[in-house]
């Protein structure tokens, strides 16, 4: 993977590889995921990093909401090894809440984390 910066974008957002190696995912508004959006964000992750280890930034858009099957989907992925939340209010706090109790649910091998900043999710990224 090069060390330059590289976007893919779609109607649910961008995913962004930054020269740091992590992939920052900035979700549009007023987005309903379900299975099939979820494989989708998948799909243009790969695009970014295929290697099994990817580190994820997901920076929340408003009104986002996940169905369980695109839980099970994003929690039990091939292509990520770790996923910080940059939350900005207590609702996105319960729902990244929800995502870290699946992720324990489902057995994950991904390991979700929970911040207030950017700097903080990176932080945490780049020490793993």
């Amino acid at each position: 993977m090069a060390n330059d910066t590289k976007t893919v974008s779609s109607s649910v957002g961008s995913f962004t590889r930054k020269e740091n190696g992590l992939i920052y995912f900035y979700k549009t508004n007023d987005l309903s995921i379900d299975k099939e959006t979820a494989e989708h964000f998948l799909e243009l992750f790969s695009q970014l990093d295929d290697s099994g280890q990817g580190k994820l930034i997901v920076i929340q858009g408003q009104r986002v909401e996940y169905s369980f099957d695109a839980q099970r989907t994003l929690l039990t992925n091939k292509y990520l090894s770790h996923v910080a939340y940059v939350l900005e209010n207590s609702k996105q706090y319960v729902s990244g809440e929800v995502l870290q109790d699946m992720a324990k649910t489902f057995q994950s091998h991904i390991k979700v984390g929970l911040f207030q900043s950017v700097q903080e999710a990176e932080a945490w990224l780049l020490k793993a």
